[in-house]
């Protein structure tokens, strides 16, 4: 039916155009177009800006984000692709140990026996993950650059 040479494209990355529209990586309705005379686009439908940096391979967020970690993307021709984060180690080891320290401080009070009414079911084994995934959550929450009430 197909030839199987036609249906493997490889991607390649390509240089941004900075007088070249472009669909917005972040939500689907809008179209990043060049913004004034700057080396930045901002997409007209949720007003998100963006700089290509690196030769002009990838794309960071125009705004600073302060301890606000946000995606990056690269263009193939078509479409975007999800290049990784603007995380530093910093932040991230940072996120890491905020995260495991309501863990440390639980199996203390459980191996101390400082929390005697606690009940029986509530064992390390079981508490642990859980405490561990609702901290990581909410440093997730508080780190990532998002929004909930966006178009995309």
């Amino acid at each position: 039916m197909f030839h199987p040479s036609s249906q493997h494209v490889p991607f390649r990355q390509q240089v941004i155009s900075l007088v070249q529209n472009y669909p917005c990586p972040r939500c689907t309705p809008g179209i990043m177009e060049p913004f004034g005379l700057t080396e930045t686009f901002r997409c007209n439908s949720c007003t998100r800006t963006y700089v290509p940096l690196k030769g002009g391979r990838f794309l960071y967020p125009a705004k600073n984000l302060g301890f606000r970690i946000a995606p990056t993307y690269w263009w193939d021709g078509c479409r975007w692709h999800f290049a990784g984060t603007t995380a530093t180690n910093k932040q991230l080891l940072t996120i890491v140990l905020i995260s495991l320290m309501p863990v440390i401080a639980l199996n203390l009070l459980i191996s101390f026996d400082l929390w005697a009414q606690r009940p029986i079911w509530f064992n390390p084994i079981l508490a642990s993950p859980i405490i561990g995934l609702i901290s990581l959550q909410l440093s997730f929450l508080s780190c990532w650059d998002f929004d909930f009430l966006g178009n995309g």
